[in-house]
């Protein structure tokens, strides 16, 4: 019996048949009258009959196919004709079980796989991705009806398994009280890889420790070093115990490393193992000691990688085919452009994180990842038109959406996703470097490229490092070394009066987004500022298309700093226009009196707000 079979017995099974209630229940399924929303099934597609032989495998099937559309799993009708062709197959066998359990997942491959080859109807499947060399790779798959039998064999030795999830040796990351990042594709963590079953049982505790601590990343990152450690123990040390661990062996291990991992991935493995041994140590998982078998000076320090940036010949190869991308890839690319976040951030914005202050800017509010706090930056007008198309675009589709940037299930897109097909455009169209080297995208590429532009455009060190989220300055530096010479406290007294429009009107500010702290960070971030107010169009938006035209603009914005410029400004206009009536010349006397009558506005309402 295998290690999955082990868990089954009828007992659990009546228990688990028992939850297929009302309509997935019956042996035919009328998808029109599916309680799942959303599914419009061809006429060839509408019907699901159950007619296994065997009651309890038939009931297995309901359950696995039950729990498929319930959650979201299979969104159509399309594999239906697999389904039904799988119980035409069964009913073929000569003794069919009473459970899958009954066999092993291989036992039941090769039945299928040999079922299909004598019908002609075996047929491998292929998977296209673009590899870390930027040339399409085409790679062989199982046939489809295979797949099929895989999942619904996997999801009933899951549910026959009732273990708590960290007695398994096999995890799956959504089924503990931790925070799995939805935008990755939810790998299981794998314990069977760590070969002696001392390590693997301290493993697991370690793990279960880091999971609520620490992200994904880091923790899958950890159990690859304890892999690394199993391997080398069953290489060199086969007959190894608890007792080995001593501090030779580890030298051992570090001198096995070299030519095995690069520079940093070995300091990775050593510092996680390090890690590893002192906690298990201090928690008695492991009886080892010291507490200390690995010192600094003995963890190899790679050298620092410079910012990856894209060269801006690159991205201008890009942005001529932007147009080519499914919409909410392009719109993805072009808010990466401008804000710089993350790709897991941008994946798991909110439907509402657009905002907009009295000044006129526009604001993206998301949750930093690796500092965990929410973050509000300003952005360019064409970046809110971007995000308000997307927002129209998701609620055309007429479901409650939460998220701005969903897939077909109304969940997070992957990042793997938008990486393939990024770089298939850039294969597609030949994107190349300055070398004539193809062009390898990776989303971090851009959050490295806004870092640099800022820099480049005098924007202090301490803005970059609040902008792009960086925990400290470290990374911040490898951008630049530079000093913010601006005070908050100068743009403190310009918020501290009242705002008023072209037309002298008060300009309610919006608490949220209207702070002496946030504006400072945007005035530092897009420094539009005029010498008689501020402008609601930002720098990244170009050239104003009203020119010289401020005190007749609805973007125009001012406040009491700027009276006395106002009143010269009045008194030299007042100037003009006697000039012109003296001379006849009617256009420049009719546009400087709308001029003046917005300045006689503006002055009067400042010195009322401030009398």
């Amino acid at each position: 019996m295998s290690r999955r079979t082990a868990h089954w017995n009828p007992a659990k099974q009546r228990r688990l048949l028992a939850e297929s209630q009302g309509f997935w229940n019956d042996n035919l399924w009328d998808m029109h009258s599916s309680p799942v929303e959303g599914l419009s099934p061809k006429a060839s597609q509408r019907r699901l009959r159950f007619g296994c032989k065997s009651s309890t495998i038939n009931g297995e099937l309901k359950y696995v196919f039950w729990k498929k559309f319930v959650e979201g799993q299979w969104r159509s009708t399309q594999e239906l004709t697999r389904v039904h062709l799988m119980v035409k197959w069964l009913n073929s066998l000569n003794r069919l079980p009473g459970s899958f359990m009954e066999h092993d997942l291989e036992w039941w491959r090769r039945s299928y796989t040999s079922y299909l080859k004598k019908r002609g109807m075996y047929r491998m499947g292929t998977t296209r991705r673009m590899d870390g060399d930027q040339q399409p790779r085409v790679t062989p798959r199982d046939s489809a009806y295979i797949s099929t039998l895989r999942q619904a064999y996997l999801m009933l030795s899951d549910a026959y398994d009732e273990r708590p999830e960290q007695e398994k040796d096999i995890w799956d990351l959504r089924r503990l009280s931790m925070l799995h990042n939805p935008t990755l594709s939810p790998g299981p963590l794998n314990f069977l890889l760590i070969q002696q079953s001392w390590l693997r049982a301290a493993a697991k505790s370690f793990l279960s420790y880091c999971l609520p601590i620490y992200a994904e990343g880091t923790c899958r990152t950890r159990l690859k070093a304890i892999v690394c450690f199993s391997e080398f123990l069953a290489a060199e040390k086969p007959r190894a115990t608890v007792r080995s661990i001593t501090r030779p062996l580890l030298l051992r291990y570090m001198a096995y490393l070299p030519g095995r991992v690069c520079t940093g991935t070995r300091k990775n493995h050593i510092i996680n193992l390090r890690t590893f041994l002192e906690l298990a140590h201090r928690e008695r998982w492991l009886a080892a000691g010291p507490e200390r078998l690995i010192h600094d000076e003995e963890v190899p320090q790679p050298e620092k990688r410079q910012p990856r940036y894209i060269p801006s010949t690159v991205l201008d190869q890009l942005n001529q085919h932007l147009h080519e991308l499914k919409p909410s890839w392009m719109r993805m690319v072009l808010i990466l452009q401008e804000c710089g976040m993350r790709i897991n951030e941008l994946l798991q914005l909110p439907i509402d994180c657009l905002s907009q202050d009295a000044r006129g800017v526009f604001y993206i509010r998301y949750l930093q990842g690796k500092v965990r706090r929410e973050n509000t930056i300003p952005v360019s007008q064409e970046i809110a038109r971007v995000v308000q198309e997307q927002q129209d675009a998701v609620r055309d589709q007429g479901r409650v959406a939460t998220l701005l940037f969903p897939n077909d299930r109304g969940r997070p897109a992957r990042q793997a996703s938008f990486s393939q097909a990024i770089n298939q455009l850039a294969y597609v169209h030949q994107i190349k470097d300055a070398t004539g080297k193809l062009f390898r995208f990776q989303s971090h590429q851009f959050r490295h490229t806004v870092g640099t532009r800022m820099i480049n455009l005098g924007v202090p060190h301490h803005i970059i490092q609040r902008y792009l989220g960086h925990k400290g300055p470290e990374m911040t530096s490898r951008y630049a070394h530079i000093h913010d010479s601006t005070m908050r406290e100068k743009l403190s007294e310009y918020l501290a009066g009242t705002l008023v429009d072209v037309t002298g009107k008060k300009v309610v500010e919006n608490t949220a987004n209207d702070t002496a702290e946030l504006q400072w960070f945007t005035r530092n971030v897009l420094a539009q500022a005029l010498t008689n107010g501020y402008c609601a169009i930002p720098t990244v938006a170009g050239p104003c298309p009203h020119p010289n035209a401020c005190l007749n603009c609805a973007h125009f914005r001012t406040d009491i700093t700027f009276l006395d410029v106002h009143r010269s400004e009045l008194h030299e206009t007042e100037r003009v226009i006697a000039k012109a009536d003296a001379n006849g010349w009617m256009r420049q006397s009719e546009m400087n009196q709308r001029k003046r009558e917005n300045l006689v506005k503006i002055i009067t309402s400042l010195e009322v707000a401030h009398a």
